[in-house]
């Protein structure tokens, strides 16, 4: 298995998360006969107020996150993902040893890299903690989405404060579900482009635009009520695309 991993925030009640999974890993899932769910918890020692690690911690937990892949995969774990959130990361893997190997190897990572980690071992042959706790919801692939475009941007040098013409696609199958899309978009204070059929005649184009800085949290405010109300309306959100904006000299 080629791993590939994608990594996006989420709200987890009063606290913001961030979460890594392995995107591969969904493949497999469904057949995996490892049936028990290892996730270990880690106390960051100097969480920022946020509850994320510092820069001084990266390089220490880093090496925790790697000795516990080898250790684990080397007894044939594979590991699907981790979340830090509220001073805490935790690392989650899929296994068919013993519970007492699972505790014998935190308590070897623990002693080794003086950092508190804790176990929770249980069956879970549905694969729970992973479509549950780790797997993007529709909104989550949204934010992975916006993500990479952001990422692209700043590889340009765009200037992610700056605010700009924002330009969004949207496509129905029904003329009247276009319509009205095209009459809330308006409400929302979209300005609407066109709204023309497909070359292929299939489908309807809503094509609109709004005005808006690229930080993650601005774009994601539109693109997130975007998904929903095309996905409400029987049809999809095509994305979104601007200008690379620079610092003017």
């Amino acid at each position: 298995m080629n791993d590939v991993w994608n990594t996006f925030p989420a709200q987890m009640g009063d606290h913001l998360a961030f979460i890594s999974y392995n995107d591969s890993y969904k493949t497999v899932a469904p057949t995996d006969s490892r049936l028990f769910s290892l996730k270990i918890r880690l106390k960051i020692k100097n969480p920022t107020t946020g509850g994320m690690p510092t820069d001084e911690e990266f390089f220490a937990l880093s090496t925790i996150d790697k000795t516990l892949e080898a250790l684990l995969e080397e007894k044939g774990a594979v590991y699907v993902g981790r979340i830090t959130v509220d001073g805490h990361r935790y690392f989650h893997y899929y296994v068919d040893f013993a519970e007492e190997v699972a505790s014998e190897t935190t308590a070897i990572v623990s002693k080794q890299t003086l950092y508190e980690l804790q176990y929770a071992y249980e069956e879970d042959s549905e694969k729970k903690a992973y479509w549950q706790e780790l797997y993007p919801t529709d909104d989550d692939w949204q934010m992975i989405r916006d993500m990479k475009v952001l990422e692209a941007l700043r590889k340009e040098g765009d200037l992610d404060t700056l605010s700009r013409e924002v330009l969004h696609w949207a496509y129905f199958t029904e003329l009247n579900d276009a319509s009205t899309f095209t009459k809330w978009i308006e409400t929302e204070g979209y300005r609407v482009i066109s709204v023309k059929n497909t070359e292929d005649g299939a489908q309807m184009q809503v094509h609109f635009s709004h005005h808006g800085t690229m930080m993650l949290q601005d774009i994601t405010h539109h693109t997130i009520m975007l998904n929903r109300k095309a996905k409400n309306l029987n049809g999809d959100y095509d994305g979104w695309e601007t200008s690379v904006e620079k610092e003017k000299i």
